[in-house]
């Protein structure tokens, strides 16, 4: 049977927009540049073990050839659903985009791909958001695993699962009902009928995936250093995305609902940087402010602190004449937490 796959990989940016909330984000990372994925160290060696790091990492454990021309590993993608995908803004950047990786491959065979964050340390009342979407369900629904490590980034080091989304079985079914179909245990996306782009019939009877929000509470692992796993396991699927990582403090919303976006409205420009370039930044109330520059490595290359500011709209000035080609993660620290952008600098 066919499989109905995208082979969109983007060069995106990003603008969002504020909404109220009650929960301080404390850790965002929006996948939305091409960068993020340029900035990952290693697609084929495994993470380090190191007991902390500032560095994600996307490891292609299984080695296989992939059946739809991508390299392995993770890398950015288009979102699936047309309703997750808005216009360009007037920067020329697509305001969306999702990090994903495939489980289709040459010879059928099991996924074993790892994005696994930086560390952190975690205090009372933390909970995970993420969102994710399968490529397509119920057919070739592609499940994975949220893990998380207290000790090292080594992927054998991720042995508690904090959250299992179920993939689709064998036998095929042939409706886009789930009335035909088997699933794994665990999360069946689009079983209740929400979070789906219906555009099934013909020979391979599919929705595509909207992306879900999901909250997982963290308060068994307050005040331990923990990394998180993203594990995708898939037999034989198509793709999986990510969006929207988090890590927020507050009591829990009840239920499952939509993650909030970049409250400071973080961004660099220009973007790519040759000389100069200005970080900007809002506050909703006074907040001390710490802003750094790291390169892939990880390494420090710039930081300064503004000292206490007033809440509105601001901006910082940055050399960046000096500075290497290549990617760099802007961080911003104020009160409620740390938010980052991506810079390349040419």
């Amino acid at each position: 049977m066919k499989k109905i796959y995208l082979l969109a990989i983007c060069i995106v940016g990003s603008v969002f927009s504020s909404q109220a909330q009650v929960l301080d984000t404390l850790v965002y990372e929006s996948f939305d540049f091409q960068s993020f994925y340029d900035n990952l160290i290693d697609d084929v060696n495994p993470p380090p073990g190191d007991a902390t790091s500032a560095i994600w990492y996307s490891y292609d454990a299984d080695q296989n050839t992939d059946a739809n021309g991508l390299s392995g590993g993770y890398q950015a993608f288009f979102p699936f659903a047309d309703i997750d995908t808005v216009d360009r803004d007037l920067d020329g950047f697509n305001d969306n985009s999702v990090i994903g990786s495939s489980s289709w491959f040459d010879s059928p065979a099991a996924a074993d791909n790892w994005l696994i964050t930086p560390s952190y340390t975690i205090r009372a009342g933390d909970s995970l958001y993420w969102k994710s979407a399968p490529r397509q369900t119920p057919r070739y629904l592609d499940g994975y695993k949220i893990m998380i490590s207290t000790t090292t980034n080594d992927d054998l080091a991720f042995s508690t699962t904090l959250f299992t989304a179920a993939e689709m079985l064998s036998p095929l079914g042939s409706d886009t009902t789930y009335s035909t179909f088997n699933f794994s245990s665990g999360f069946v996306h689009g079983l209740d009928g929400t979070y789906i782009e219906a555009t099934g019939g013909g020979s391979s009877p599919v929705h595509h995936g909207q992306l879900r929000p999901f909250v997982v509470d963290l308060s068994p692992y307050v005040g331990q250093t923990v990394f998180f796993g993203f594990h995708h396991d898939s037999f034989d699927d198509v793709f999986i995305s990510f969006d929207d990582f988090m890590i927020r403090r507050g009591a829990a919303p009840l239920g499952i609902t939509e993650a909030p976006k970049n409250e400071l409205g973080l961004n660099v420009f220009p973007n790519p940087a040759t000389d100069n370039a200005q970080v900007n930044y809002s506050l909703a109330s006074q907040s001390d402010v710490t802003i750094t520059v790291y390169d892939v490595t990880g390494k420090v290359v710039a930081s300064e602190n503004k000292g206490s500011q007033s809440a509105g709209r601001h901006f910082h000035m940055m050399n960046t004449a000096d500075m290497a080609n290549g990617f760099y993660t802007v961080s911003v620290q104020t009160n409620s937490g740390r938010f980052t952008t991506k810079m390349i600098v040419k």
